[in-house]
């Protein structure tokens, strides 16, 4: 009577195929990288229509900076009628406790370093398309409207 199975040779040469594809191919796929480029895209989005949002709703410029592809939002201390003091206060994101994020490693937007200031109607400054690394597509803010896409 045959016996059926592998041999103790075609097992270990098949361990070493898979080690040294573990070693050399599975870090070559990096397969969330596409996932923190579209993650972070729609976090920029929602953060520019936040901006645009409070703006409104605040009557005060609104500013978004966006240094080394991480963005900060602060909101102007004073009121276009001028109450307050003048300058900027950190305004803080919704489900955060901070006014800022950083790009996940890799990650970049383009212009890296650039300010958006919408004023008490939602209005940008000047109309501003950025661009994401990897192919995550672009983000535009429209000049009249102040619209994100």
């Amino acid at each position: 009577m045959a016996q059926r199975g592998f041999t103790l040779v075609e097992l270990v040469v098949t361990m070493i195929i898979i080690g040294i594809l573990a070693v050399v191919a599975l870090p070559r796929l990096d397969l969330l990288r596409g996932w923190d480029e579209i993650g972070y895209r729609d976090r920029v989005r929602a953060t520019l229509e936040y901006a645009r949002k409070a703006a409104v709703a605040q009557r005060r410029l609104v500013r978004v900076s966006i240094v080394n592809s991480g963005l900060t939002v602060d909101g102007q201390a004073q009121t276009p009628e001028g109450e307050g003091a003048a300058g900027w206060l950190p305004l803080a994101l919704p489900g955060s406790g901070t006014n800022g994020f950083t790009a996940p490693a890799g990650v970049t937007l383009t212009p890296a370093n650039d300010t958006v200031i919408f004023d008490a109607l939602g209005r940008p400054d000047a109309a501003k398309i950025y661009t994401l690394s990897g192919g995550a597509g672009s983000i535009v803010i429209e000049a009249e409207s102040g619209y994100v896409h």
